[in-house]
């Protein structure tokens, strides 16, 4: 009987210790299932972390350097030409001003003068040029650092080029051709010696993209020369009357025959040209030859896209306000420019009199610091608005050296002609003071030094009427 319980009782701890071992089998496998789904569970979360963020792409703005005059002062501008408002451009001014007052210059600043942008628009390439001093000087600064990187001199301000990266300038001297090397501030003559053309000729040549060549027209041939081996190693004969203007990537030139007033593109690799389009005057094309801006035959600034042939909108503000503009050079660059255009903002905009909404357009006071050059504020009295007043606050004390006016209805030309513009307006200060403006320019420096103010009310005083309306409308302002 003791020995069939023994037996019973091994069996017993044997099963005990079987359904135990099964049991933590069982365990362990549900743990590992757990543990597994945990980790997928983390390793998901893992694979969407931010916590290692690819840095933001900047954007690449399609920069367009203008030349405008209207009949009173020219100015150079650069604008966004993907912008739709029409508020991003830039006076040249505002930069060289910025520049001149980094490095606080210890001469005038009048004496500063735009070269070129790189091509990447990084840099800039500045001249200073007097009556005082028998050389040109060349500065050189970085636009994000304000810094100048460089500065030397060249004998002959008058017949000068300089490179798309800025790296080379090419100028003459006595009937010689001479390279420069700007970070090696080396000098170099060059082997030219098979050219007959003139020295005017260098005005009037243009670099390779990668600044390694250069090329100068003459009597309808084209002269291409390579400043690293400082020799000649190509020459093509085009047409007699012709202009060179752009040499682009892929190796090929943008010219202008004057025999049939055409535009042409010339591949230097073989020798054969195509008919780039019946521009009217000054074609700018991108150096990837994606895009091109033109004035067509009204004089009015466009662009296309070259590949489709299908043009590209963009706000033409200068052209509407009565600005002839020309187009000089594209600047493709994820550099922030816009820093260069200070602005102070209002805290506060009312006005005298406000012209009624219509037809779904409005003219409130704040369309006058909205950002957007096609809104306007427009008075709102029977008649052309005399003694009418706007008044900007700015909320506390300020530091004004002058403004930028965008005057008159300026969301079209028409409307700009139709409508009343500022002729002549009183400025009156927190401070006290006052001054009378004759709006002659788009851009005003008070004449006595900078004002410090909490706000600005400016009254009408004159208009240039318009050919429709009697309302009076100023569309934009800027105080810097």
């Amino acid at each position: 009987m003791s020995s069939r319980k023994g037996k019973k009782t091994v069996v017993l701890i044997t099963k005990i210790t079987l359904f135990v071992l099964i049991f933590s089998m069982l365990c362990g496998c549900i743990q590992s299932n757990e543990g597994q789904k945990v980790q997928e569970r983390n390793e998901t979360h893992a694979s969407v972390s931010p916590s290692k963020k690819l840095p933001l792409t900047k954007r690449v703005v399609n920069w367009l350097l203008f030349e405008a005059e209207n009949g009173n002062m020219p100015m150079e501008y650069l604008a966004d030409m993907d912008d739709p408002t029409g508020n991003n451009y830039i006076d040249l001014d505002d930069i060289i001003d910025r520049l001149y007052a980094s490095e606080k210059e210890d001469f005038p600043r009048s004496e500063l003068e735009i070269i070129r942008f790189s091509s990447d628009g990084r840099t800039i390439a500045l001249s200073r040029y007097t009556h005082m001093i028998d050389y040109s000087a060349i500065f050189i600064y970085d636009l994000s650092t304000y810094k100048k990187l460089y500065e030397f001199n060249i004998p002959d301000r008058e017949y000068v080029v300089i490179s798309p990266d800025l790296s080379k300038c090419v100028y003459t001297n006595n009937g010689d051709f001479f390279q420069y090397n700007v970070q090696g501030k080396v000098t170099q003559k060059l082997s030219i010696s098979n050219y007959t053309g003139s020295e005017e000729s260098i005005g009037y040549s243009v670099f390779s993209p990668d600044s390694s060549k250069l090329c100068i027209e003459d009597n309808g041939t084209l002269f291409i020369f390579d400043l690293m081996v400082n020799k000649e190693v190509q020459r093509i004969t085009v047409t007699k009357a012709m202009q060179v203007y752009q040499w682009l990537y892929n190796n090929k030139i943008v010219y202008r025959s004057y025999d049939d007033e055409k535009w042409y593109v010339l591949n230097l690799n073989d020798g054969k040209k195509r008919m780039l389009a019946e521009f009217s005057e000054n074609p700018v094309l991108t150096l990837d030859n994606h895009r091109v801006a033109y004035l067509n035959s009204k004089g009015e600034m466009q662009q296309r896209d070259i590949q489709t042939g299908l043009p590209i909108k963009y706000s033409n503000l200068f052209h509407r306000i009565g600005y002839n503009v020309s187009p000089t050079q594209w600047v493709q660059t994820t550099t922030d420019l816009m820093k260069y255009r200070k602005s102070i903002p209002a805290q506060k905009i009312i006005a005298s009199s406000t012209l009624p909404d219509q037809a779904g357009n409005s003219y409130a006071a704040r369309n006058i610091m909205d950002g957007d050059t096609s809104t306007a504020w427009c008075e709102g009295v029977k008649g052309d608005g005399i003694g009418e007043w706007i008044k900007i606050d700015f909320g506390s004390v300020q530091e004004l050296k002058g403004f930028e006016l965008i005057n008159g209805l300026a969301k079209s030309s028409n409307a700009f002609q139709a409508n009343n513009r500022v002729k002549r307006m009183k400025l009156e200060f927190s401070n006290g003071q006052t001054m009378m403006v004759d709006n002659d320019f788009l851009s005003n420096e008070f004449p006595d030094g900078a004002v410090h103010t909490s706000f600005v009310k400016i009254t009408i005083e004159a208009v240039d009427k318009g050919s429709k309306y009697h309302d009076t409308c100023m569309s934009e302002i800027r105080f810097f």
